[in-house]
């Protein structure tokens, strides 16, 4: 899953094919076992949150001690290099801003200046619209399978549930931002419960939390995802009201050109 699902949040869309026969490879579930194939646990985490192509709608919520927002957005992506996130409802500011991100670059649409304005590479570490995502986390894209050393710590409990406790650290030639992941994976379902993401230094960065999950064609989606930073008294919510994968989506919906419409 790029960007060890931050990224899933927003654009869960993978360049590798979907359909039936992506459906026939996702590896069966271990439950129960004590010590499972942790290679292939991931990849069943993987394959289940990922597709050719997406389009969803969410709303997204961001609280502070200061302050609460709320978002409406429309995705839409395509690949691992392809998005358009557009903001249909939320304050004056925000209404009507789109972000589109082509490769490793970000462009965003400001409606009230009615211009585009390429993100430089200055502020790719700056807050995306004031939530816990930063524009990098839009633009840079980790895999697991393909970034990450895995191996299963143990069982813990979370939400309730016992879970498997994966540790993944970052192959050596791996370009990722993070010393160390753990990816909680509910034992019953297999189904991805929390992620803990921690800094070279080893401390805790921040939070993922997943729940609600919805039958989407032959997927479990979590329709629901909260990220929690270190700073006490933030949290990012995101509730997907629809997502569908493997759809068709017409490739000037990623044009600059469209972009520069505002549309």
């Amino acid at each position: 899953m790029r960007g060890i699902m931050v990224v899933t949040l927003l654009l869960v869309a993978e360049a590798a094919s979907a359909g039936p026969a992506a459906r026939e490879a996702v590896p069966a579930c271990p439950s129960g076992q004590d010590a499972p194939d942790v290679a292939r646990l991931v990849e069943r985490t993987e394959a289940l949150l990922q597709g050719r192509t997406s389009t969803g709608t969410m709303v997204m919520t961001i609280q502070t001690p200061q302050w609460t927002r709320t978002l409406k957005l429309q995705t839409w992506a395509k690949g691992d290099d392809y998005a358009l996130i557009r903001v249909v409802a939320g304050g004056p500011r925000e209404t009507g801003m789109m972000t589109l991100k082509r490769g490793d670059q970000l462009w965003n649409w400001l409606p009230r200046a009615a211009r585009v304005m390429k993100l430089p590479s200055g502020m790719l570490g700056d807050s995306w619209m004031g939530s816990d995502f930063t524009n990098d986390d839009l633009v840079r894209g980790s895999s697991i399978t393909e970034d990450f050393d895995a191996t299963v710590k143990g069982t813990v409990e979370v939400q309730g549930k016992q879970a498997w406790e994966i540790s993944l650290r970052p192959k050596p030639s791996a370009v990722v931002v993070w010393g160390r992941v753990d990816l909680l994976i509910d034992r019953a379902t297999c189904l991805p419960l929390e992620q803990h993401f921690f800094d070279e230094e080893g401390k805790l960065a921040r939070r993922l939390e997943l729940g609600d999950f919805k039958k989407v064609g032959w997927r479990e989606f979590p329709a629901r995802m909260t990220v929690t930073p270190a700073e006490v008294g933030r949290t990012t919510t995101i509730v997907y009201e629809a997502i569908a994968f493997d759809v068709d989506i017409p490739d000037d919906t990623f044009s600059l050109h469209r972009l520069q419409q505002g549309r």
